[in-house]
C-alpha cells in the first residue's frame, strides 16, 4: 500500500534495518534534537562530526544524552564537511546530513570531483515530498533548490527521480504532471515544448513505470473538477502523485506556499549522489527535519 502520510515514513523506516547517518558539523540544537529523536525511534545510528566540546555543551543544555552519538572531533567547519563525506566514502555511513555547516561549504564537499559523493554524469537534484491537509495523498516534486532553469535532459533526469521516489513509497505507477502555466501546448513557451516531449517519451515507454502528462497547469494537475470543467483528457486526471516544475522559481514558490500558507509538512533529500544527502532548511519545522531523516533512510535501501 502507498504511504499516504509523512508520519508513515517513520513507521516504514522503523520496519527496515537501521541506517547510519553522518552529520557534517552536527553541533546545533535543532540538528541534535532531530537526530536524537531518530535514534530514540530506533531507525538510525548517528555519527556527529564537529566540535566535541560544543556538542556536549549544547546537548547538556537541552537535556540530550550525547552518549548515544558517535562524536568525531573536528572543530573546523569546512573540514568537518570533508570528514563527513570521507566517512561515507569509507563505507561508514548510509546517509549524509547537513548540520550547522553552511550550505555552500556542504555542497562543495559533496561536489568535490576527487573526494565528493557525486555519481559521474548524474544530475544533482533536490527532491521533496509533501503532505498538504487539502490533498488526499502525498506529492513528490522537484526541483525547489538547485537548478535555476533545467534543460530538457535535466528535466528527464528529474522526472525519473520523482518516479523512482514515488515507487519507493509504494505508488506502483505514479501519475506525473509536467507543470507549466497552461495545459495547452505552445511552441513559443519552452516549458510547454519540454513537457510535450517528455510526455511523449513516457507514452512510448522511453520513461517507464509512470503515467506522464504535460504541459499541465497546476489546477488540472491536482484538481479533478478543473479537469472536468476544462474538458481535458489526461492520464493524470487531476490526481498527480508527482510534479515536475519548469524552473527553480516556480518550484521554490510552491515549496514555501505549502509550508507557510497551506499548513503543509515537507521532507526532502538530495539525489544524484552515491548516498542520500539531507539538506535541511533553516525554516524547516522539527517534524519536517525528522521526516527528512526517515525519508533519506528509506531512499538508502
Amino acid at each position: 500500500m502507498p504511504v499516504t502520510k509523512l508520519k508513515e515514513l517513520i513507521d516504514l523506516a522503523r520496519s527496515r534495518s537501521k541506517k547510519r547517518i553522518v552529520v557534517a558539523y552536527g553541533q546545533d540544537v535543532n540538528t541534535l534534537l532531530a537526530v536524537k529523536e531518530a535514534y530514540d525511534l530506533n531507525f538510525a545510528e548517528i555519527t556527529l562530526v564537529g566540535d566535541k566540546e560544543t556538542i556536549e555543551k549544547v546537548s547538556q543544555e537541552n537535556n540530550i544524552d550525547s552518549s548515544c552519538f558517535t562524536i568525531i572531533h573536528e572543530p573546523d567547519e569546512k573540514k568537518s564537511g570533508q570528514k563527513a563525506v570521507q566517512l561515507i566514502n569509507e563505507g561508514k555511513g548510509d546517509v549524509l546530513m547537513k548540520g550547522l555547516i553552511s550550505t555552500d561549504k556542504y555542497l562543495k564537499c559533496i561536489l568535490d570531483k576527487v573526494e565528493g559523493l557525486m555519481i559521474p554524469k548524474a544530475t544533482l537534484t533536490h527532491i521533496s515530498i509533501t503532505e498538504i491537509p487539502s490533498y488526499h495523498k502525498l506529492i513528490v516534486f522537484a526541483d525547489a533548490a538547485f537548478i535555476p532553469a533545467p534543460d530538457i535532459q535535466q528535466k528527464i533526469a528529474i522526472t525519473n527521480y520523482v518516479i523512482d521516489t514515488a515507487r519507493k513509497i509504494g505508488v506502483e505507477k505514479p501519475k506525473v504532471a509536467l507543470i507549466s502555466f497552461t495545459e495547452k501546448s505552445n511552441p513559443k513557451i519552452q516549458s510547454c515544448v519540454d513537457a510535450a516531449i517528455i510526455s511523449k517519451m513516457g507514452e512510448r515507454g522511453q520513461i517507464k513505470h509512470a503515467c506522464i502528462d504535460g504541459p499541465l497547469a497546476l489546477d488540472v494537475a491536482v484538481d479533478p473538477q478543473s479537469v472536468k470543467i476544462k474538458g481535458l483528457k489526461s492520464c493524470v486526471e487531476g490526481d498527480a502523485d508527482c510534479l515536475v516544475f519548469p524552473n527553480l522559481e516556480s518550484a521554490n514558490t510552491f515549496f514555501k506556499t505549502i509550508t507557510k500558507l497551506a499548513n503543509g509538512e515537507i521532507a526532502t533529500y538530495i539525489v544524484g549522489t552515491r548516498v542520500p544527502a539531507i539538506l535541511p532548511s533553516r525554516g524547516d519545522s522539527e517534524k519536517s527535519k525528522l521526516y527528512s531523516i526517515a525519508f533519506a533512510c528509506l531512499m538508502a535501501e
